[in-house]
């Protein structure tokens, strides 16, 4: 089967920055920023200078997170999800967290509710890699049953990403001076 083609963007941040504009130390700017929960919000701003979307200013849009306009073709939807060494879980954010569930119907839905997912490695930060995964490769996972609520692990989606897709990698700096670039 022939492989797709994805373009992984890979850029990295200053930690020593991020900790002294916060006025924390590195360990702790490191503990926090490698929590998806945290970085989350960050990403998608992140991804607004990486691939030219708009993040929703309602964080609790339904649906998604972003949105490209494409005119009179319509809006782009697009999810952005974080993962460090816990699952990759690709619900709507109303069905992740404690006391929440989500039934495949809903993953399900999720996914077609987006053309792409976002998916940013914190697992090396300062480095991050964003995945840009078409939405119909997410669902493909779900229809063979190797996707389910419960998300997939990082092992799991590394070897996913080398036998699915043909990747390039895309290298960005991400500082202030050359964000206003993208």
């Amino acid at each position: 089967m022939k492989k797709l083609p994805l373009t992984v963007v890979k850029t990295q941040l200053s930690l020593k920055e991020i900790s002294i504009a916060l006025k924390i130390s590195e360990k702790d700017a490191l503990d926090k920023f490698t929590d998806a929960r945290i970085t989350s919000w960050f990403a998608e701003i992140w991804g607004e200078r990486l691939f030219s979307y708009r993040k929703h200013i309602n964080s609790n849009h339904p649906g998604s997170d972003a949105a490209l306009d494409l005119g009179a073709l319509g809006q782009f939807e697009i999810s952005v999800r974080c993962f460090n060494k816990g699952t990759i879980k690709f619900q709507k954010s109303k069905h992740i967290g404690s006391g929440r569930s989500a039934s495949l119907e809903d993953l399900e839905e999720a996914l077609e509710s987006v053309e792409r997912v976002v998916i940013v490695d914190l697992r090396k930060f300062p480095k991050l890699s964003f995945y840009p995964i078409d939405s119909k490769s997410l669902l493909k996972l779900l229809h063979k049953n190797k996707l389910t609520t419960s998300g997939i692990s990082p092992t799991r989606f590394d070897t996913w990403i080398q036998e699915t897709f043909d990747i390039t990698v895309q290298e960005i700096d991400l500082t202030p001076e050359t964000a206003a670039m993208y």
